[in-house]
């Protein structure tokens, strides 16, 4: 059985392999196709291509978007170009932003009496910052026992570190993929089921959505299916694997079926 995961992170975001270690667990899982989507960030392909070529692992270039729209819009890029120029200065404004966002939750832990300084933060200078990176380091102090207690307790809305996104656009995001030669999809949408805009993202250029993914039930699955259908989208399907204790660490897939991801296989090398 040929199993599809599309949407993964590495260490040049917030997962804590590093891309070749990513491609060799993948391979372990057996998954035939697949796709590294770092957060704002394409730097890790360089170092995932060659590894997944070994592995035999069929894979389309892909990158995450972060909106500032809601915590978990994000714009998952698959057939870009990650050494276009274009987008890796747009990359770079997006990651800025980010910056100004860590700086700012660093801000109200202090106050808070959680002395965390910036260059504590573990990622180098080159890969992008999050939240994990600061609920990573308030694990290690162990102020919490988990990345999902740092969120709970102190980075998820509500919670009194919380400083919402500054990213781009929904369109801009978009326009930042299809303008590197990708295809635009929207990750995880029973996230933001709430806020589903698809006739204005469809115009804006969106070209699929992300329907089979480890959160979203059977019902909810076949939904989004039917929902991308009626607006002229194609689906994907990814686990949002982000490696050994992050909690998101199940390696995995679904089941391949050119009834879902033709589409998508288009775009594989």
């Amino acid at each position: 059985m040929a199993l599809i995961n599309l949407h993964n992170h590495s260490n040049y975001s917030d997962g804590t392999l590093s891309p070749a270690a990513l491609a060799r667990e993948a391979a372990r899982a057996g998954i035939k196709y697949f796709s590294l989507t770092d957060h704002d960030m394409t730097g890790g392909w360089a170092e995932m291509e060659p590894a997944l070529k070994e592995a035999g692992i069929s894979y389309c270039y892909g990158v995450e978007i972060s909106t500032g729209l809601h915590e978990n819009l994000h714009i998952l890029g698959y057939g870009i170009n990650p050494y276009d120029p274009v987008l890796a200065a747009r990359l770079a404004d997006f990651r800025s932003g980010r910056i100004t966002r860590i700086k700012k939750i660093l801000e109200l832990l202090n106050g808070l009496g959680i002395d965390i300084n910036f260059e504590d933060l573990t990622a180098p200078a080159d890969r992008t910052l999050g939240r994990p990176h600061i609920a990573d380091v308030l694990r290690a102090r162990k102020i919490v026992s988990s990345r999902s207690q740092a969120f709970k307790r102190y980075l998820a809305p509500g919670a009194p570190a919380y400083v919402s996104p500054n990213g781009p656009s929904v369109e801009e995001a978009i326009r930042a993929v299809k303008e590197a030669g990708g295809k635009a999809v929207l990750a995880h949408p029973g996230v933001v089921a709430k806020i589903l805009d698809l006739p204005a993202w469809k115009a804006a250029g969106l070209d699929g959505l992300e329907a089979f993914y480890p959160a979203h039930t059977g019902v909810a699955t076949r939904d989004f299916v039917s929902l991308a259908g009626r607006h002229g989208l194609f689906v994907t399907a990814g686990v949002d694997f982000h490696g050994p204790g992050s909690e998101r660490n199940k390696m995995g897939g679904f089941e391949y079926s050119d009834e879902y991801f033709s589409e998508i296989k288009k775009l594989f090398l």
